[in-house]
């Protein structure tokens, strides 16, 4: 027996509260990036752009001053440059953490020419070892972190920290110690959401699947579709995906005459639509199509094609429309892309191209009908007055490899209390060199640096290397017991679980659909 809910429902069609899509906020023009320049301006612009907020945490927490004067209450705020030995004072500046087994261009170079590979190295495990060092670097130079678990009684380890985090630090550098900053209290730039987020009560609670069909509006998320040019990834994974199309069939009253939001508003598709080949040895370096010889590819069509093909073919089948009391009203699907999807895999990624979908955009009325929609990632966009900032899923995946922070809402929550969605970006995530700023950095509200403008009411995650979904509210501080800040979902691969999650827009409750058919085919 598999777990699969028919319903019917109405789609939101005329909302009064303002919503839209934020197309431009992570979108990347060819004058923001140099394929010419390094990286480090991406790190300045970082620091540059969290330093108002943490300069005004330390002032609340230390009495820190900034005019470089020191008194023994209010510990000045000093540049690496102007550190004075066994002077406290407070510092700012970017995490840069020194691993033995993080991958490098350079060894896996030398392995190819010898012949060699390390399997310890880049193999998705954890990186972490005892040989770990933590840096803070500003724009002047870098000092080692000595995290004294006594101390910081606990709060705070390099094994939870990741490059590319920017904070500020109390403590001093010691005459015996010369090049150590003793750290006694630290602070990270907790971006605080500009109005209270908080969670409206059903009238009536969603207890089964008569009362899901009378309340609305859902948020759908599914994500790792995972559509294969060589053929299913699971036993059962066809039927499921048979099942969800089903299911989001049912999921609405397409007739715009109704106003009620009730039922699925939208659908969002989290990265990773198609997938890669699992054939290829995940230790031994791949030998793409182009490294071939010419006359032994020519009638070869890449996987990805096909993938693509059958991914259009499965979208035409759902009711696509612009949704919003529109007419010839349907779901409105946002795509965004993933690693393995047909778009640039640098941070923000860019939108798949419509093009690759003629079926899909046939289907849904053409161009322009806001129907299924190519979004970046991030994307960010408000709908029935929450905010809503999805990813596909990279940043808090690439923090399981170098911090020790297993659970996937957990790590989403240390990249909002960081104020950057991808903190290790672009050192060990691919990102856009860009020149005049960091475009996944939270940003701050101009009038108050410790509101950001981008805190969101609910932030979704894709492709999570978990069995289930899971969900929680956010500490809006790191050492908070209390959870009031955004809703975090953790979306985990559909092609693994066969799972789709719902968001109540208003309540935010959360509820999980499973497609499992493992069930039917067991023996009697």
């Amino acid at each position: 027996m598999f777990t699969f809910i028919a319903t019917r429902m109405t789609v939101l069609q005329n909302s009064h509260l303002m919503d839209h899509e934020d197309d431009q906020r992570f979108r990347i023009k060819s004058n923001m990036f140099s394929f010419h320049r390094q990286y480090t301006q991406i790190y300045a612009a970082r620091l540059a752009a969290c330093r108002p907020a943490l300069v005004l945490n330390s002032q609340k927490h230390w009495g820190a001053s900034t005019n470089g004067l020191h008194k023994t209450e209010e510990p000045p705020i000093l540049s690496l440059g102007d550190l004075v030995v066994d002077q406290r004072c407070v510092i700012i500046g970017t995490i840069y953490k020194e691993m033995k087994l993080k991958p490098s261009i350079l060894r896996e170079l030398a392995s190819s020419e010898t012949g060699s590979f390390t399997a310890d190295i880049g193999t998705g495990s954890c990186l972490l070892s005892q040989d770990d060092s933590s840096f803070l670097e500003d724009d002047v130079q870098r000092i080692m972190l000595n995290l004294d678990q006594k101390v910081l009684q606990g709060r705070l380890s390099g094994s939870r920290l990741a490059t590319g985090v920017v904070m500020a630090v109390l403590g001093h550098e010691p005459s015996s110690a010369r090049g150590v900053f003793i750290v006694e209290d630290f602070l990270f730039v907790e971006p605080q959401p500009e109005h209270p987020i908080k969670a409206h009560h059903l009238k009536v609670p969603v207890k089964t699947c008569v009362d899901f069909t009378n309340t609305g509006p859902w948020l759908a998320l599914v994500s790792g579709l995972g559509f294969s040019g060589t053929g299913p990834t699971r036993q059962g994974y066809v039927l499921a995906l048979q099942l969800l199309a089903d299911w989001l069939r049912c999921s609405g009253n397409w007739s715009y005459e109704s106003s009620n939001s009730v039922g699925v508003v939208r659908l969002l598709i989290l990265g990773d639509s198609i997938r890669l080949s699992m054939e290829s040895d995940a230790n031994a370096p791949a030998v793409r199509l182009s490294q071939q010889a010419r006359y032994l590819t020519r009638n070869v069509e890449a996987e990805s094609v096909t993938a693509m093909a059958r991914l259009d073919e499965w979208l035409a089948t759902l009711p696509l429309g612009p949704g919003g009391g529109a007419e010839n009203n349907g779901l409105s699907v946002d795509l965004i892309p993933g690693p393995t999807d047909p778009t640039s895999s640098l941070l923000p990624q860019q939108p798949i191209h419509s093009v690759a979908f003629p079926l899909s955009v046939a289907r849904s009325g053409g161009f322009g009908r806001r129907a299924l929609c190519g979004r970046t990632n991030p994307y960010s966009f408000t709908l029935e007055g929450r905010k809503i900032l999805a990813t596909a899923g990279q940043g808090p995946n690439d923090l399981l490899l170098y911090t020790d922070i297993p659970e996937s809402c957990e790590r989403m929550e240390a990249t909002l209390l960081w104020s950057h969605l991808a903190p290790t970006c672009p050192d060990t995530l691919a990102g856009y060199p860009m020149t005049s700023g960091d475009e996944l950095t939270l940003r701050s509200n101009m009038d108050n640096p410790s509101c950001s403008l981008d805190y969101p009411d609910i932030y979704v995650a894709g492709c999570q290397p978990d069995q289930d979904a899971s969900w929680r509210r956010s500490r809006l501080h790191w050492d908070d017991k209390d959870h009031n800040g955004a809703l975090l979902v953790s979306v985990p691969r559909f092609d693994e679980t066969l799972q789709l999650v719902l968001v109540h827009l208003h309540s935010l409750d959360c509820r999980l659909v499973r497609f499992d058919t493992s069930l039917l085919d067991e023996p009697e």
